[in-house]
């Protein structure tokens, strides 16, 4: 299959970035934005993993976080598909939902199809830890560091709120394209509905996606893990489990891995941009 590319040049607070839409093997189409830094001490890639309904805006948003990193090096962020401005890969269903293994088996693939140089840092967000977790350990050896921005833990249970979108019984008889169509991430926006049809699907592949990470190698003890977790999320209810207990997890035995916690709101690269920076810092240095 042909691959193609099409490339958006624009500038924002100064800062240079390449928009791209990359068709890749597999015949989806991909939407990411990287951001060079030439003349960074670190000549690998920063990769960012947003969380489970965000886009590429919940790192390029706040300018102060998206400056700061990008003095330590070049960063590249994409959004997976049926988000933001990936078109939706409708060769996800119930039957065939989005895993870890589905999302990185695209990533790796749109990392090479860019030339994005490794090694790579990886930066997840919330559900975006799960697939940063399994990217790690799939590819230790393309891995300088792993930074967690308060990360869905790997080993959690879902609440019976959040479960029960999975449980919607109307969704699992209708086709997948009409339930993109109808259940899009940007009607999902307009109607303020609370899933979309590829968080539906996500959240179908949960178990699978688990399951998947565990049949991997833990993650390299020569692997550095930094974790950054929000106090407040104790009390979210978002998972059967403890949060900040659960998220100890991820923690290999590397000299320098460490969790972090902080009162800023889930989205701590956003509340406390300079903290999640000096995290990337670290990692680099």
């Amino acid at each position: 299959m042909k691959k193609y590319f099409l490339i958006i040049v624009f500038f924002t607070n100064s800062l240079f970035a390449l928009g791209t839409y990359t068709t890749i093997e597999s015949g989806v189409t991909i939407y990411s934005e990287d951001y060079p830094n030439s003349i960074a001490k670190f000549k690998g890639t920063i990769v960012f993993e947003n969380g489970s309904g965000s886009t590429i805006e919940e790192w390029t948003q706040n300018k102060q976080f998206l400056t700061c990193v990008n003095q330590y090096g070049s960063l590249f962020m994409y959004d997976r598909n049926g988000l933001g401005k990936s078109p939706a890969d409708l060769s996800t269903s119930v039957s065939n939902p989005i895993t870890a293994e589905l999302v990185n088996s695209k990533l790796i693939e749109l990392l090479k199809q860019r030339h994005m140089k490794s090694p790579y840092i990886v930066v997840g967000h919330s559900y975006g830890g799960l697939y940063v977790d399994y990217f790690a350990r799939k590819y230790p050896k393309l891995i300088k560091g792993v930074l967690m921005v308060d990360p869905q833990p790997n080993n959690s249970t879902y609440s019976d709120k959040i479960m029960s979108i999975v449980n919607i019984e109307s969704w699992s008889t209708v086709s997948n394209q009409e339930l993109y169509s109808k259940y899009s991430y940007d009607n999902a926006r307009k109607l303020h509905l609370d899933s979309a049809a590829v968080i539906y699907y996500q959240l179908r592949g949960f178990e699978q996606t688990k399951q998947q990470i565990n049949e991997l190698p833990p993650l390299s003890n020569d692997i550095p893990l930094i974790l950054v977790s929000s106090l407040p999320m104790e009390s979210a209810n978002l998972i059967k489990e403890p949060w900040l207990e659960n998220q100890k997890a991820y923690l290999n035995k590397n000299q320098l891995s460490q969790i972090i916690t902080t009162n800023s709101g889930h989205f701590i690269q956003l509340d406390n941009p300079k903290l999640v920076c000096e995290q990337i810092k670290k990692l680099v240095d």
